[in-house]
């Protein structure tokens, strides 16, 4: 790697009113580095980004930007057809749609990074890249990165930051932890400094125990020197002291200094804090009276299009096993989204998206839970707990610990619902989810506007789930993480994909 340094910037501080976003000494990057930053929402990575690109002026500090760089942001802010490079428009699939006036989230996506491409800048900065890019999208996003030389990363993919990154950046209370290597790197040496705490923290507790009882021992035997033995007289008891060295109250007061040493031993020992443990109760799925038939729901030679002709399915049919977890697949446009919203229509006594032919089947015990996108089932003048134990079939302490799992606090349980933040809110809307008496859940990109570690832990919750799960992602970790089996929709069919989630992505045939 070359040591031409492009950006320097030291002793930053940046303030939104009273509160300090980030704080913290000094960060590099030089020629040939690919950096990701991770952390939680609202932690300040786009923040970050900008001070680094030199578009927000920290409120203490500096910041060295030597070279050329181009700021893609994860908001479009418009573009010049007559500007943008030919090559790269083809190259991103894109060369049709860059005169219209409306383009659909992920077009725009593609357009910006042709723009990007197109550039020819040393250093680029990537806030969240992949937005509303499918999954065939951020193949092709992956293959054309691999050609930048130097960039700086906002992502909550994964499997992005896995092949791209050669440094991890974590922001946390505004200071920056720096890890080599790629995502997985990173997590290893997490893991490993957590394993380092759990080691401290016991032998703490196990040197903490044996001076503990030390003090103790010590103690008892002050007062066993000061009282006198039982069966003699007070005579023998002063000829016994006379006859002595030393007298038992000098004995005593010696044996009490040395208790005294030990104590401010054990008061002056650095506190080891016990590493946070994932609490491992599990609902009572039973409670949920869930289905007993092998198929849970199944489409027979479907049709469907919407009232503009747009056709979307056309004689298409599935299955979906009971207990599995299906990923449904495919590009933008091509009716993922509609199958789900159809999977729930059937259930309606009135249609509100009538198939032209064929039928969608739910059998009669499964009991669908849906996130709802508007968050319109949380009462907001409620408590947290309170409006997850309003829809609970499980006792309060299962209730509890789903929401410790995903990464609410017994301080959070507390809190209304009105000042949660977003990612909060709909991780209390997936807690209501997990205590419901649901037993098939049908999700439309469940890992949106959750940060990664909020994404990992919904993986875990979802990797134990007992009932069916049915969802849209363009997620590729979290496909690879949760989902049992993978249905693709194309050209107007669906097609069960034999195989597991990692012989998927690793099939050229459905990269573009």
């Amino acid at each position: 790697m070359s040591e031409k340094q492009l950006i320097k910037a030291e002793n930053i501080v940046v303030k939104f009113g009273e509160q300090e976003v980030l704080d913290f000494e000094r960060f590099s990057v030089y020629a040939g580095e690919r950096v990701g930053i991770v952390g939680a929402n609202g932690v300040g990575k786009t923040t970050l980004l900008r001070v680094l690109a030199g578009e927000l002026t920290p409120d203490v500090g500096m910041v060295d930007i030597r070279c050329d760089a181009f700021f893609l942001k994860q908001f479009s802010e418009g573009w010049m057809p007559e500007e943008l490079d030919g090559k790269e428009i083809k190259a991103m699939k894109v060369k049709n749609k860059i005169w219209q006036e409306k383009v659909s989230g992920g077009e725009d996506t593609r357009i910006r990074l042709a723009e990007m491409f197109g550039s020819d800048r040393q250093l680029v900065f990537l806030d969240e890249p992949t937005t509303n890019l499918d999954i065939k999208g951020i193949s092709l996003l992956k293959e054309r990165l691999k050609c930048i030389d130097t960039m700086i990363l906002v992502s909550h993919d994964r499997s992005l930051l896995n092949e791209l990154c050669t440094r991890i950046v974590e922001i946390s209370e505004g200071k920056l932890t720096e890890y080599d290597g790629n995502y997985d790197a990173y997590i290893m040496q997490k893991q490993a400094r957590v394993k380092r705490q759990w080691d401290e923290y016991e032998q703490y507790t196990a040197e903490k125990k044996r001076l503990e009882k030390v003090y103790a021992a010590k103690k008892e035997k002050a007062k066993t020197i000061e009282k006198k033995p039982r069966k003699i007289s007070s005579s023998e008891a002063k000829m016994r002291d006379f006859i002595a060295l030393r007298k038992p109250e000098c004995k005593a007061q010696s044996m009490e200094r040395s208790a005294k040493n030990v104590k401010k031993r054990i008061d002056h020992m650095e506190v080891k804090e016990k590493p946070r443990q994932t609490p491992n109760i599990r609902p009572d799925f039973r409670l949920t009276d869930p289905p007993e038939n092998p198929i849970v729901i199944s489409g027979e030679n479907i049709s469907f299009a919407y009232e503009d002709g747009r056709e979307i399915f056309k004689d298409a049919s599935f299955r979906i096993a009971k207990g599995s977890r299906v990923a449904i697949v495919g590009d933008n446009g091509a009716g993922k989204t509609t199958l789900l919203n159809l999977i729930t229509d059937s259930l309606r006594e009135q249609k509100q998206m009538p198939l032209t032919s064929g039928c969608i089947r739910v059998v009669p015990k499964a009991s669908i839970g849906l996130l709802d996108q508007n968050l319109a089932m949380l009462d907001y003048e409620r408590t947290v707990l309170e409006n997850v134990m309003e829809v609970s079939v499980q006792k309060e302490e299962v209730a509890r610990t789903i929401l410790s799992r995903l990464l609410l606090s017994a301080r959070d349980m507390k809190k209304k619902v009105s000042v949660l933040s977003g990612g909060e809110r709909i991780k209390l809307s997936f807690a209501r989810l997990f205590v419901d008496k649901v037993n098939l859940l049908i999700l439309d990109e469940p890992t949106n506007f959750l940060d990664i570690e909020s994404v990992e832990a919904l993986e875990a919750m979802f990797s134990e789930y007992e009932g069916t799960l049915v969802f849209v992602s363009h997620d590729e970790a979290f496909i690879r993480a949760v989902a049992t089996d993978i249905l693709v929709v194309k050209d107007g069919k669906l097609e069960c994909f034999f195989g597991t989630a990692e012989e998927f992505f690793d099939c050229q045939s459905f990269h573009e």
